[in-house]
């Protein structure tokens, strides 16, 4: 069971159409939401050093860089976060916290935690109206035939309910799905990933236009070979 739907993020703001995607998100598992706002420590090394200036983007101007600043940076992004939830939170149910936390933390989830990355090249998900048509936007959910794998085709048929989308299924070799044909409708499976690898992932999730992946636990490896796209990660 997950309680708690986690999203890391970085220096930079989500949009509102973004926040309310998440909370839509948070709200077909039944979890609460927590987001975090990475702190770059390069960019508090930089800080430290006693020359370091930056420009202002608006104004062309420089100013000093420390360490306070960037404190009272994050800070401010934390509270402006905070409000634009509770705004959301006006309308539908939501639990919610924003916090900070360092920017190489393991992005691995606890138990009932599912933790949500934003991909570097697609920060968000297109939601489909009711009807299937070809070339439509998918969902992908990796299964390589364990409880884990179970736990992540169930939250993936959650989130498809939700946002009205269809599935399509990354059989491993281990998978029983490999060579069953008898999936629910709505389901497509490909058979051909091998391993859950980047480069092999990539041509995948662009044909079949994946904006969201679901991965389990067991099967990440680390975060630089995720594919570009939105990644929710089960535990």
């Amino acid at each position: 069971m997950i309680r708690q739907l986690l999203i890391r993020l970085d220096a930079s703001l989500p949009n509102p159409g973004e926040l309310e995607r998440w909370v839509t998100l948070a709200q077909a598992l039944d979890a609460d939401l927590l987001a975090q706002l990475e702190e770059d420590e390069s960019l508090n090394t930089l800080a430290g050093l006693p020359f370091s200036t930056e420009i202002c983007r608006s104004s062309a101007m420089t100013r000093p860089l420390n360490n306070a600043s960037l404190d009272r940076r994050m800070r401010r992004n934390i509270q402006a976060l905070d409000r634009q939830l509770a705004e959301i939170a006006r309308h539908q149910p939501l639990k919610w916290q924003v916090t900070r936390i360092s920017q190489h933390s393991s992005i691995r989830p606890s138990a009932g935690t599912a933790l949500l990355r934003i991909g570097k090249l697609h920060r968000s998900y297109t939601v489909a109206k009711p009807g299937y048509r070809p070339g439509r936007p998918h969902i992908a959910v990796i299964h390589n035939g364990d409880e884990a794998s179970e736990h992540a085709l169930e939250c993936t048929r959650r989130i498809a309910d939700q946002f009205h989308l269809p599935i399509v299924l990354l059989a491993l070799p281990e998978s029983p799905w490999h060579q069953t044909h008898g999936l629910p409708e709505g389901i497509a499976v490909r058979t051909d990933l091998a391993v859950p690898e980047r480069e092999l992932l990539l041509p995948l999730l662009r044909a079949w236009q994946v904006n969201l992946l679901v991965l389990p636990a067991s099967l990440l490896n680390d975060d630089e070979n995720l594919p570009p796209v939105a990644t929710l990660i089960t535990p």
